[in-house]
């Protein structure tokens, strides 16, 4: 496990970061003790009358310990249409969670991220930031309620982000962030689970230069390991870059292994 957490640091340090990426939405609330891994690879081709080609890559590992958590996500998406790109982009994120003494409900969080996404111009973003983690239902008896089945987390925190796109006038930003969230995952039945998650990040000296992320999320359980999971995510930018439209929509379709 040591030998593990001195690699991913070294592999984040090469790669990029990203603030937008809504990774609260991978997160796993789990008793499980030790190493969770969870892959998804999504795949489309056509030749012919339409020339099209889709890649979808999501490779996650968490790792659940006495008073620590981990987590690991790499994922990347390629499109083209008709020998044209239409979607390029990719993150790493790795997360810290620690439970603080005495505190049932009270976590605190460290992260670190990157990505890159060619089609609003972003080269790369790099960021390094923490904050806390709140449970309002730890304290909570809810063994003889339905509410048993529902998990709420909010968070808040700051982060420093460092943009480079690819523009010529101010190609590169640096920014310090407040970041928080609202998490909601129901779980009506055991092989069914909701995940709704909404994040605003404005930037603290400029608080009109702003994102906000909202992700739906559904899944599926199909056999003991096969998951099909749903998801619908939404992005806007209070001051996209380059003449790019300030919001962006996606709806996807997934096949996830869990092992």
């Amino acid at each position: 496990m040591k030998r593990l957490l001195l690699i991913i640091p070294g592999i984040l340090f090469f790669l990029y970061s990203q603030s937008q990426i809504n990774t609260e939405r991978y997160y796993q609330d789990s008793n499980k003790a030790g190493f969770i891994f969870n892959n998804s690879l999504g795949f489309n081709f056509s030749r012919g009358n339409t020339n099209d080609l889709e890649l979808i890559e999501n490779f996650r590992v968490d790792y659940k310990g006495s008073s620590r958590d981990y987590l690991l996500i790499i994922e990347y998406e390629f499109k083209s249409k008709e020998k044209s790109k239409t979607s390029n982009n990719g993150f790493i994120h790795l997360r810290a969670i620690q439970k603080l003494p005495n505190q049932d409900f009270l976590l605190a969080e460290a992260y670190s991220q990157f990505q890159f996404d060619q089609f609003i111009l972003l080269s790369s973003r790099y960021l390094a930031g923490g904050g806390l983690r709140l449970n309002p239902l730890a304290s909570i008896d809810t063994s003889n309620h339905p509410a048993k089945n529902l998990k709420a987390f909010l968070g808040t925190g700051f982060f420093y982000e460092l943009e480079h796109y690819d523009v010529e006038n101010n190609p590169t930003k640096h920014t310090v962030r407040w970041s928080s969230y609202l998490s909601l995952i129901y779980a009506p039945a055991k092989h069914l689970s909701l995940n709704i998650v909404n994040y605003i990040q404005p930037a603290i000296n400029h608080f009109e230069n702003y994102r906000y992320t909202l992700n739906l999320n559904m899944s599926t359980l199909i056999t003991n390991k096969l998951f099909y999971d749903i998801q619908l995510s939404f992005i806007h930018r209070s001051i996209p870059v380059g003449g790019k439209k300030p919001d962006d929509l996606e709806i996807k379709n997934t096949f996830r292994i869990k092992f």
